[in-house]
């Protein structure tokens, strides 16, 4: 039996030991299979450039636009040739006028008959007045007289009528007051034995008449204020209102036969003006059928421009060729300096704004490099490169720029880098170590054989290299490629936060929750959401040609 234990438990003691072998094993492993597949940034502090670079083409500050004011389609028969120096009142362009020349002799006729049925639609319109004028003023007699009872009324009978029941009871009331106090003496008398009962119930009998005539005196009052002056004004006013309706009703009646004759009136005047206007417009048609320049320089085709921006369907400009009206045709650059027109993508509108340094190279003059600054930016998306891709937003920028004396001509090709801000000294690191959890931007940092996620913050990036205010230091080593299923795992568990917080629940364990292995990237299926576009390890440019 003890031969039996001590064996048994030999094997037990063997089996744990091998077990803790291989633990350590695989642990090392894991950890060297770790450190040979995931892909890391150094965070070490260096010189940083925020800048927006885009390819721009040179464009004349000013320029006058010459337009087709001819109404429709219409074919140049003759047009100066491009490139030509021209000079003030210049001919530059002509349209076929012929079928204008033969529309405005139609007109001419059509104008003369519309002045005549003018003048016969106002002399109407003085009869119809005159008859109008007429019913009206007896219908305004009629109303002032209405009015004038009602006034007489309200300011003479009624204040008369007033005045004389106010007068009666304060009489009747004088009265009363007089035979009550003679009562008061007489009851005293009678007491003293001065008077006799026969002359104290006359004395009372005289109260009592004058108190009744009080009353007469007060009812008379509500009578006339309660009743008489409701019946007379009501009688007045409907005597007034009709006069007044009477008045409205014949002015109706003027003015619907006075609209009836004014609008033909006004009919015959605007067909006289409209055929006026018309053969006014022919004759300035015919006028702008010739096209002068309107200053010195030289000749710029429309169409050549827009075909160098990719517009293709756009017809050269030559004779034979239509042109509608308002269209664009030459263009006559003034010497008043160039500028750089580019195209900046909505993403970047965060990255620049008036004012900022501008870093211009010139295709055709390498080597050199020309400093200006943005002036403009476009308010709203350009309308011509949304037909182009209607998923892509570009902002039409100018800026100014100084070219030393070069021969710059419109039309060259450049590169354009916008400074935002130039770091001697910052933390920066990959745009694709930084993911975003709920809004919140995260690295992952390596401590020990894992890498745990940290919280961290950032300022502005230029595409390639994102700068970090807060969160890192020196030396710290991150995922370049941060795992996608712990990424989702944050994601869900931010909306569970405030449920574990209610059951008492640390929410910063997730926060420092180490990555496991199987979430390691490379898996098939899974792309990690980043902060930027992709990039190589280790050796990356941030921007300001070090590594």
């Amino acid at each position: 039996m003890k031969k039996g234990g001590k064996k048994k438990k030999l094997a037990v003691f063997l089996l744990v030991v091998m077990a803790i072998g291989g633990y350590f094993w695989w642990r090392g492993r894991s950890k060297a299979a770790v450190d040979d597949t995931v892909p890391t940034f150094t965070v070490e502090k260096g010189p940083l450039t925020i800048s927006v670079t885009t390819g721009g083409s040179i464009q004349s500050r000013d320029k006058e636009v010459i337009k087709s004011e001819l109404e429709g389609n219409n074919t140049v028969i003759w047009v100066v040739e491009e490139g030509q120096k021209v000079q003030k009142g210049d001919l530059l362009l002509e349209f076929d006028s012929s079928d204008l020349v033969q529309k405005r002799d139609e007109q001419e006729i059509t104008v003369a008959n519309t002045e005549a049925n003018l003048i016969i639609a106002e002399e109407k319109l003085g009869i119809t007045e005159g008859d109008c004028e007429g019913l009206l003023l007896e219908r305004e007699v009629d109303q002032m007289l209405a009015k004038m009872a009602q006034e007489k009324y309200q300011k003479g009978d009624y204040p008369q009528a007033m005045m004389k029941n106010e007068a009666d009871i304060a009489l009747a009331d004088e009265e009363v007051n007089r035979a009550s106090e003679k009562l008061g003496w007489s009851k005293q008398l009678f007491d003293e034995g001065f008077l006799t009962k026969t002359e104290l119930q006359a004395d009372e009998l005289s109260l009592k008449q004058k108190k009744l005539a009080l009353d007469q005196a007060i009812m008379n009052m509500s009578v006339l204020t309660n009743y008489t002056k409701i019946q007379e004004e009501a009688k007045l006013q409907t005597t007034l209102r009709k006069a007044e309706r009477a008045l409205t009703r014949v002015r109706w009646q003027n003015k619907a036969n006075l609209r009836q004759v004014e609008t033909e009136l006004n009919a015959r005047r605007r067909e006289r003006d409209r055929a006026t206007n018309r053969l006014a417009e022919l004759n300035f048609q015919i006028d702008k059928s010739k096209i002068y320049s309107p200053t010195n320089g030289i000749i710029l085709y429309a169409s050549t421009v827009l075909i160098s921006r990719r517009q293709w369907w756009v017809k050269p400009l030559a004779v034979g060729s239509t042109a509608v009206e308002r269209q664009e045709l030459i263009y006559i650059p003034l010497e008043s300096g160039m500028v750089v027109e580019v195209m900046i993508p909505e993403a970047s509108l965060n990255k620049i704004s008036q004012g900022m340094t501008a870093r211009v190279k010139v295709d055709a003059f390498p080597g050199e490099v020309f400093e200006g600054k943005l002036v403009k930016i476009g308010l709203l998306p350009d309308g011509q490169s949304a037909q182009l891709n209607p998923d892509l937003k570009l902002y039409k920028c100018e800026i100014e720029c100084d070219f030393k004396g070069m021969q710059i001509r419109p039309g060259m090709s450049c590169d354009v880098e916008l400074l935002k801000d130039a770091y001697d000294s910052v933390f920066f690191a990959p745009v694709q170590c930084v993911v975003r959890v709920g809004g919140v931007p995260r690295v992952y940092v390596k401590e020990g054989d894992s890498f745990v996620p940290r919280v961290i913050s950032v300022g502005l990036d230029n595409n390639r290299m994102i700068h970090i205010t807060d969160g890192v230091k020196e030396g710290d080593v991150l995922m370049l490629a941060p795992p996608v299923k712990e990424q989702k795992r944050e994601e869900s568990g931010d909306s569970e936060k405030s449920k574990g917080q209610g059951r008492g629940e640390n929410p910063e364990s997730e926060k420092h929750r180490a990555v496991p292995p199987d979430s390691q990237p490379g898996q098939p299926g899974e792309r990690p959401r980043r902060g930027g576009g992709g990039g190589r390890p280790r050796n990356v440019d941030n921007g300001t040609g070090e590594k």
